[in-house]
């Protein structure tokens, strides 16, 4: 057998097959191709038996399955013959296929991407042209095409679209680069109508055709893209294609510089073009005229969000050179990374930041830094999804682009990453799997992670366990911090103190620093005072005495008035907090809290990790949380909580206020405290607010001070339009879960019905229908007990939905037209509204579309009149369904496209997918493609938000879609999805519309 590069080659790129030398290995359909696509997906590496077996044959798996897939690796061994057979290998627990280097065509391809981009940065056009021409021919049909049913790899195959379609624009670069602008124009058109949303190739097709003199044409694209994107996502097209279409407008002639390059890479004579109607000639130059209508999404500046590197930094010589020799390392197919653990305040991400420093310059492409709250008190680590919504808005993707899944995302990320040069620093990391969708996915970047955790699951990273100083370093960092004259003399006083500190950098930096800003101390003296102070209990009951010693000496040399906001500060609930926070729990004014913040800030005993917002190291919060208990009060902490849950409240319902005018009558209005609290003119001041503070506002209205008082149901009912509004439905649980339960405490009867109205609305939107009927239920009798008319007409309103949901349509109707008529009799026409709208949706499950459409038209009519804009959306898109049903695709998709867009204006995740969903079931006749985007687009909304009942409509739909694209496989796969779910929502009329789909298969 010859195991030499190109004597034996393996394709994934399309159906699955083997060529040895000139010829092709005959591979039948069947088990023999999936056992061979499973193992080359993974190739070089074990495949266990069990998962091979699951693939072939899924639930019909026979009782003899191992035997039986023996015999059918044995088979494909005998099918590839004498020079591919023998890669196929038995190893416990499974089968491996070896592959060598240039024999697998998805690595030949990424490799042949990456060199081209290479090529192409470096101005080597020709090749690069060459390059990745080689790499995108390789391509025969849908990557993994023979993976079965059950197998998904939809992840990786996006993840290969996406690089392939990124090599394609460089391709394009490079031709338009050499001056081929007219053999490009049919090209970029076909790949404009295929991909209609991405910007970059649409200001290709503008270049191309400016190039071919066809400068009318190419505005026109412009503008064909700005109807497109006006209409179907509301948001104008980029800054750069808007440059672009400038200088196509004024026959800039600099945009059509070109180079010819020779074959082998190096410059040649120089070419000079005429712009149309410009009548100058241009000199060329290596720099691509094509990068101007690139710079939309692929473009982007490398940023540096690295924080400071400490002056002082002293010490760790051998673990920096460890780690840069790291990096130096020859390159792999793998992505560098190295993980540095140790205990709390040991350095490691002042060791982490020196490094990344020293290489920055190194990695071109960008520097980023992520706190991931692993080990931060108070908060949640951070989850990956949010943390690639981070990265990848560092490498330039736009908001509007970042998927709703975090599998999506881990995806644009590694193909974001893929042709860039980056450092990244994953600060306080909880443990591997946090970290693993973060790290790139190719070579060429380096990752630099710390955690208080040892991470021997992180696959490929070097473990860096990172202990204290030793005496030396740790005595050298006191002195570079206090001054090198203040340790003459002192040696042993120092060396001491470093002792008592445990050598641990955090308490040697706050000690030091102590001397250094007291000039009539000495080192002796600073020691008398910690060896007094270890006398003294210790707050940190699991931390070592010296580390709280040093705390001790920082907090005596504050003035009273910084002692105290310093210690109130350590009773604040959540991880971060305002000037007004403080404010609240101090009762100071605000001038006077902000003053005393920048104090204990340039005491490094706060840290301002944004505008405005402040937290603690981990230790000192517990310090000051201690302090608080043994310095304040039970009198003083509980008058401190009660002052910032009342600002807390305060402030949202405000905020609430602006965002949902119409619906002020319906929440508390807590009186204006008389500590300072924010001023919030706008919906953006108001939401901005809001999304700031909510993991602060869940945490205090969950707080037991909180659920003692009135706080905790009033905080859930101010809040529960806005939890429901931007899809927070688990924290509205959470909170309004609380409520009920402090207002049962309390006695607070009417409390206690709105506590259990909103908690069912949230029971409701998680899918949890019994669950809300149990709470809707509870709460109806408890605003009959009270006498409470407005509380029972809203209770009626959602149970009317809920049975609606439940398909018991005529105890929905009963309960929606009492609710209108008290309504009606209130006087109350937004809830009127509201009612409208779900009778049209109740008679469009019955199939009355007429009357349907009555109500509808009803409910927009007046949702207009009260100033309404949410429900009116609704009732937008309601319609448009209805109109879409009765026949009318034009009108239909008129009134969607307005609900569409008053959502999307409005961040309203809820309306926009209803939107989403009805214009992809008008355009299914026309074009299924463009509507199966719409859904997807619904369906990633409804993950996000965790609405279960929309998700199980838009798989219904997907799957029509899939149907009328002639995917009858695919097609099947999302109603049963859709039917897994509607089944355990107890839906059962949508279940009988989706069984009657897969009866038709």
């Amino acid at each position: 057998m010859s195991d030499s590069p190109g004597s034996v080659r393996f394709n994934l790129l399309g159906p699955v097959s083997v060529t040895v030398g000139d010829g092709e290995v005959v591979l039948p359909s069947g088990i023999p191709r999936t056992v061979l696509v499973m193992l080359l997906i993974n190739a070089n590496r074990v495949v266990p038996a069990e998962q091979l077996a699951s693939a072939v044959w899924g639930e019909q798996r026979p009782a003899a399955a191992g035997p039986g897939l023996r015999n059918h690796v044995l088979r494909l061994r005998r099918m590839l013959g004498d020079d591919a057979g023998p890669r196929l290998r038995t190893i416990a627990p499974g089968y491996l296929i070896a592959t060598n280097p240039g024999e697998l065509d998805v690595e030949v391809f990424l490799d042949g991407c990456r060199l081209g981009a290479e090529q192409l940065r470096a101005g080597e056009v020709a090749r690069a042209r060459q390059t990745l021409s080689s790499a995108l021919d390789l391509w025969r049909g849908d990557p993994f095409a023979d993976l079965p049913p059950g197998v998904d790899g939809a992840a990786r195959a996006h993840q290969l679209d996406e690089t392939r379609m990124k090599a394609w624009q460089d391709r394009v670069d490079a031709d338009l680069s050499l001056g081929r602008h007219r053999e490009l124009v049919a090209e970029l058109r076909g790949l404009t109508r295929a991909h209609p949303l991405r910007e970059a190739l649409h200001g290709q097709l503008m270049l191309a055709l400016y190039g071919a003199d066809r400068q009318a044409e190419a505005l026109a694209v412009y503008q064909e893209l700005r109807k497109r994107l006006v209409a179907e996502l509301g948001v104008e097209p980029s800054a750069q294609v808007a440059d672009l279409q400038l200088r196509i407008l004024a026959a800039d002639a600099s945009l059509l510089e070109s180079v010819e390059r020779s074959e082998s890479g190096e410059s040649g004579s120089a070419a000079s073009r005429t712009g149309p109607g410009s009548g100058a000639s241009t000199t060329a130059t290596a720099k691509t005229a094509a990068a101007t209508a690139r710079n939309a999404p692929a473009r982007y500046t490398p940023r540096n969000s690295l924080p400071r590197d400490v002056a002082d930094f002293t010490g760790r010589g051998q673990e920096t050179d460890r780690l840069l020799a790291a990096a130096a390392a020859p390159a792999t197919n793998a992505v560098v990374i190295s993980a540095i653990d140790g205990m709390a305040g040991v350095g490691k991400t002042a060791l982490a930041v020196h490094v990344a420093h020293t290489l920055a310059d190194q990695y071109a492409d960008g520097q980023v830094f992520i706190d991931l709250h692993g080990f931060t008190p108070g908060q949640t680590p951070l989850d990956p999804g949010t943390a690639l919504a981070r990265l990848l808005r560092a490498v330039g993707v736009s908001e509007d682009a970042l998927p709703s899944d975090p599998e999506e995302r881990a995806v644009l990320w590694r193909s974001e990453a893929a042709e860039r040069r980056l450092l990244i620093v994953l600060d306080n990391a909880v443990d591997a799997a946090q970290v693993r969708p973060l790290v790139p996915g190719s070579p060429g970047s380096l990752v630099l992670v710390t955690s208080r955790r040892r991470m021997p699951a992180l696959a490929g990273a070097g473990a860096l366990s990172l202990d204290v100083l030793d005496q030396d370093a740790a005595v050298a960092l006191f002195g570079q911090i206090c001054g090198a004259d203040r340790v003459v003399g002192e040696e042993e006083a120092v060396a001491e103190i470093v002792r008592l500190c445990g050598r641990l950098p955090l308490a040697i930096r706050i000690t030091a620093a102590r001397l250094a800003h007291r000039g009539t101390w000495t080192p002796s003296h600073l020691l008398a005072r910690l060896r007094d102070r270890i006398s003294l209990p210790t707050e940190f009951r699991t931390q070592d005495q010296s580390v709280a010693a040093a705390f001790a000496v920082s907090y005596d040399a504050l003035t009273p008035d910084q002692q105290r906001l310093f210690r109130l500060a350590g009773l604040h609930p959540g991880d971060d907090f305002s000037a007004y926070a403080l404010a609240a729990l101090a009762d100071l004014p605000l001038t006077e809290t902000e003053d005393l913040l920048d104090e204990l800030h340039d005491h490094h005993l706060l840290i301002e990790q944004s505008l405005g917002r402040y937290t603690f190291h981990d230790l000192l919060r517990h310090h000051a949380h201690g302090l608080a208990r043994s310095e304040e009060s039970d009198a003083s902490r509980q008058a401190a909580l009660e002052r910032l849950f009342d600002y807390y409240n305060h402030t949202a319902a405000a905020a609430v206020d602006i965002l949902y005018p119409h619906e002020s009558h319906r929440r508390p209005h807590p009186p204006k405290p008389a500590t300072p609290t924010d001023r919030l003119r706008t919906d953006e001041d108001a939401r901005a607010w809001l999304d700031s503070e909510l993991t602060n506002l869940i945490t205090a209205g969950t707080h037991p001070v909180a659920a003692g008082t009135q706080h905790a149901g009033d905080l859930s009912s101010i809040l529960a339009r806005y939890l429901d509004h931007y899809g927070h439905y688990s924290k509205s649980l959470t909170l309004h879960a609380a409520a009920v339960e402090s207002t049962t405490a309390t006695g607070n009867r009417a409390g206690n019905a709105t506590a259990r109205t909103n908690l069912a609305g949230s029971y409701w939107l998680l899918g949890r229908y019994p669950e809300a009927i149990e709470c809707f239920e509870a709460a109806l009798l408890g605003f009959r007990n009270i006498e409470d008319q407005a509380g029972e007409r809203r209770v009626l309103t959602n149970l009317g939905v809920t049975f609606a949901h439940l398909s018991r349509h005529q105890e929905a109707i009963e309960h929606l037209t009492r609710a209108m008529a008290a309504y009606g009799a209130a006087g109350d026409r937004a809830g009127q509204v509201i009612v409208l709208n779900n009778l049209g949706s109740v008679c469009e499950q019955l199939e009355d579309f007429e009357q349907a459409g009555q109500y509808h038209r009803q409910a927009l009519a007046l949702a207009r009149e009260v100033g309404d804009h949410v429900t009116e959306g609704k009732a937008l898109a309601n319609l448009g369904m209805t109109l879409n049903r009765l026949g009318r695709p034009t009108e239909a998709a008129d009134m969607l496209h307005q609900a569409l867009a008053i959502a999307t204006t409005a961040g309203d995740r809820t309306r926009e997918l209803v939107a989403l969903n009805g214009l992809g079931d008008v355009e299914r006749a026309t074009d299924p493609a463009q509507a199966l985007t719409r859904h997807q687009q619904a369906r990633e909304i409804c993950a996000a938000i965790g609405d279960r009942f929309s998700l199980a409509g838009c798989h219904l739909r997907i799957g029509d879609d899939h149907q009328a694209m002639g995917n009858p496989g695919l097609a099947q796969e999302h109603w049963e999805q859709s039917a897994a779910l509607y089944t355990e929502l107890n839906a059962t009329s949508q279940l009988e519309t989706v069984r009657a789909r897969l009866k038709g298969l």
